[in-house]
């Protein structure tokens, strides 16, 4: 997970999110059925247009797992931060929404907690909460961090199944070809810091 700073939000998204997520209330409290939410479209824009404006501020890198690239390695995703079942008035609120590769976004489904990190906060980083282990692939809480600090990366880990999916492998697969090579362009972007 790396740090992005978050872009204004798109204008047409701005004038209708709070409009939207007031129906999407409504509807929602009625029957209580997820499924029934849509991305909606505004003089044209709509999720295309959400994906693709999300994308940009990763560089089409999952706003979680940080893999890349978005669109040929697996399909995004709009991830609901505060999902839209438990907090249903922002469902269309631009600092909410995340491009997410399928299996983080399905991993996380309905479940949240406040302590839960997002990659676009001023004061996140990826070495205060996580440390990459070379041998395993797998991301681990920093055991030098403060306790709530292992615990939020922990949630964040187990909610968005960064360690599930073959997310490890994939790791451990571009960590190999850094060694062999001199890449610039990283698919998981925080292992730059571990090339010599």
């Amino acid at each position: 997970m790396k740090r992005f700073d978050r872009t204004s939000p798109p204008l047409w998204l701005d004038k209708k999110w709070e409009i939207w997520g007031m129906d999407w209330k409504n509807k929602y409290d009625k029957n209580r059925k997820a499924n029934e939410f849509i991305w909606r479209k505004y003089k044209g824009f709509g999720y295309d247009d959400l994906i693709e404006k999300l994308g940009e501020m990763t560089q089409n890198h999952c706003s979680f797992c940080d893999a890349y690239p978005m669109f040929s390695r697996c399909k995004p995703a709009i991830e609901h931060f505060e999902p839209k079942t438990v907090n249903p008035l922002i469902a269309y609120k631009w600092d909410n929404l995340y491009i997410s590769c399928y299996n983080c976004n399905s991993s996380k489904g309905d479940n949240f907690t406040d302590e839960l990190l997002k990659p676009d906060t001023n004061d996140y980083q990826f070495s205060k909460y996580f440390v990459f282990n070379n041998f395993t692939g797998e991301l681990e809480p920093n055991p030098y961090s403060s306790d709530l600090d292992k615990q939020r990366a922990e949630f964040t880990i187990n909610l968005y199944g960064l360690n599930k999916n073959g997310k490890p492998n994939d790791r451990l697969e571009e960590l190999e070809k850094i060694n062999k090579a001199n890449i610039n362009k990283y698919s998981y972007r925080f292992l730059s810091y571990l090339k010599n």
